[in-house]
């Protein structure tokens, strides 16, 4: 109880510098800082060690001269190469971070506040500059403090990015191998150790490997790409169910059956089997989205347009029979 107290005075104490807290937060905080002359002195030792801390570097990349340059050069057997960057430096600060339904002391890099998937709602996470941020299940975001030319957030997982505007702050996202930078524009990005999949709802972004910034592609609206074992591929014609997890509807439109199943299958999370291999390339086109029923109503839909049978085996589902297609 008393380490848990301590800690939420040291986060109180940090959304205070910050300026997270509401003007009456901040009135109250205020009042019980000069009634607490130990909270007082914490409050003064902090405040030193934020009042000393370093502007961050600026950011030396251009995205618009980025993208003039990749829309110039840009070969298909070439990758295209992206201006230097430099590593934001931060001074070590007094600092907490925000999870869900706990606080942690952290001393590092200003005050960066982490965001975890809420099961329970499916509200965004909304940044001080207006950006939207919707989390997957098991997603996890650390959003940096927006100084100076720098707007900057960690992803672990998958989201659904809303960037605000902002031509003289572009808007970067680590991953563990890779770094989005965008100045406004809506995406989807999904991390996993394997890879990291990106598709652009709307806007332009760059997409590049951390490791080689000469490792990266400029991507618009309704284009996607796939960073996989140090290289960058372009998908040419990627599923429209990208964002279905967040809109919760599936659409499928002359969409050969092997791209549809495997839109269900990660839609619902469970296993689909084809067993006719010849009708993997029949096109299924339904005409209203479905999702928002089962998974048995949406697999009975799509094989009837087939003609083929469903077959349920406890959490694994068979699409048996159908007609075959070339």
């Amino acid at each position: 109880m008393e380490q848990n107290m301590e800690q939420s005075k040291y986060a109180r104490i940090g959304r205070y510098l910050s300026g997270e807290m509401t003007g009456i937060e901040r009135e109250v905080f205020e009042q019980e800082v000069s009634t607490d002359d130990n909270l007082k002195s914490v409050l003064q030792d902090a405040t030193r060690i934020w009042d000393h801390q370093d502007e961050p570097t600026a950011l030396e990349w251009d995205v618009q001269a980025g993208w003039n340059r990749f829309s110039e050069a840009i070969q298909p057997s070439q990758p295209p190469r992206l201006i230097t960057r430099r590593i934001l430096t931060w001074s070590v600060a007094a600092a907490a971070i925000l999870m869900i339904g706990t606080y942690t002391l952290f001393f590092s890099n200003g005050v960066p506040v982490t965001y975890t998937f809420d099961q329970a709602g499916t509200e965004p996470v909304i940044l001080k500059d207006g950006t939207k941020i919707y989390l997957n299940k098991g997603a996890e975001l650390v959003a940096f403090p927006f100084r100076g030319k720098e707007r900057h957030v960690e992803l672990k997982g998958e989201a659904f990015f809303e960037v605000t505007p902002d031509p003289k702050r572009p808007f970067t996202i680590t991953t563990a191998q890779t770094i989005t930078e965008v100045v406004g524009t809506s995406f989807n990005i999904r991390e996993s150790p394997e890879q990291t999949h990106i598709f652009v709802n709307s806007g332009k972004i760059i997409f590049s490997s951390q490791e080689d910034s000469t490792v990266a592609v400029a991507l618009t609206e309704g284009e996607a790409a796939v960073f996989k074992d140090e290289t960058m591929e372009i998908i040419a014609n990627p599923s429209p169910n990208v964002n279905a997890w967040r809109t919760h509807q599936l659409r499928f439109v002359k969409m050969p059956l092997s791209t549809v199943i495997a839109d269900v299958s990660a839609y619902f999370d469970r296993t689909i089997t084809i067993e006719n291999e010849k009708s993997k390339s029949c096109p299924i086109s339904i005409p209203l989205p479905v999702g928002k029923e089962g998974i048995v109503s949406v697999l009975k839909k799509i094989a009837a347009t087939i003609n083929a049978e469903l077959i349920i085996e406890g959490d694994s589902y068979i699409i048996r029979g159908g007609r075959d297609c070339l």
